[in-house]
C-alpha cells in the first residue's frame, strides 16, 4: 500500500473513531465518517466495506496494542520477593492506564460499544476479552508457582482484575477526566495484590 492510500486509510480510521465515539456504532453513517474524513463516500470503500468492518478493525488495532503490552509482561507476577512483584505490577498498570488514556476513544468502543449494540458485536468483545483473560491467566500462575500469589482458579482471577481494571478505569475517565496516572496506577497495584498474595 503506497504512502497516500496509507495516509488516507488513517484519516478515515480516526475519523471513524471520532464519529462512533460521539454518536455510537447504531447512529453513525458511513456518510458521518466521510464528512468527518473529509474524503468521498467512494474512497471509504477502497479500504473499507462497511461501517461494521471499520468497527472490526478499530477494535483489533487496540487489541493488538493490548496483547502487545501483556506479551511484554510475561514475567508479570515473578520476583525475588512481593515488592519487587509489586514494584512490576505498578509498572505494568501504569503502562496500561498510559495506553487506555492515549487510546481512550478505541477502548471505549471495544470494552463499552462492542458489548452494546443488541449483540451486534458480543463475538468479536468475548473473543477479545477471553484472550486477555488467557494471557493474565498465565501471568497469574506464574506467580503463584513462585509461592508469591494465592488464589484457587487463574481464569476467575483473572477476570475479576479485568473487569476491576477496566471498570474502574473507564469511572476515571469518564467521570474524574484528570487523575494521575502514577497514584492510580500505585493504588490498583495494591488493591490487586491485596487480593492476590498470601
Amino acid at each position: 500500500m503506497n504512502e497516500k492510500r496509507e495516509r488516507t486509510k488513517q484519516q478515515i480510521l480516526a475519523a471513524a473513531i471520532d464519529v462512533f465515539h460521539e454518536n455510537g456504532f447504531q447512529r453513525t453513517r458511513i456518510s458521518d465518517i466521510v464528512a468527518k474524513a473529509g474524503v468521498a463516500q467512494g474512497t471509504f470503500y477502497l479500504h473499507f466495506q462497511s461501517k461494521e468492518q471499520i468497527f472490526h478493525h478499530i477494535c483489533s488495532e487496540f487489541k493488538v496494542l493490548f496483547l502487545s503490552l501483556l506479551d511484554d509482561a510475561a514475567d508479570l507476577f515473578t520476583g525475588a520477593s512481593i515488592e519487587a512483584i509489586r514494584e512490576k505490577l505498578f509498572v505494568f498498570i501504569r503502562e496500561l492506564i498510559t495506553l487506555f488514556t492515549a487510546n481512550y476513544k478505541m477502548a471505549r468502543l471495544l470494552f463499552v460499544e462492542g458489548n452494546s449494540n443488541g449483540g451486534q458485536f458480543n463475538g468479536v468483545y468475548e473473543n477479545i476479552y477471553a484472550e486477555f483473560i488467557e494471557r493474565i491467566g498465565k501471568h497469574l500462575l506464574n506467580g503463584k508457582n513462585r509461592g508469591y500469589l494465592a488464589f484457587e482458579d487463574a481464569e476467575t482471577a483473572a477476570t475479576f482484575l479485568i473487569g476491576l481494571f477496566d471498570s474502574s478505569l473507564f469511572y476515571f475517565m469518564r467521570v474524574k477526566n484528570h487523575f494521575n496516572i502514577d497514584k492510580l496506577s500505585r493504588r490498583m497495584t495494591d488493591f490487586m495484590l491485596n487480593g492476590l498474595s498470601r
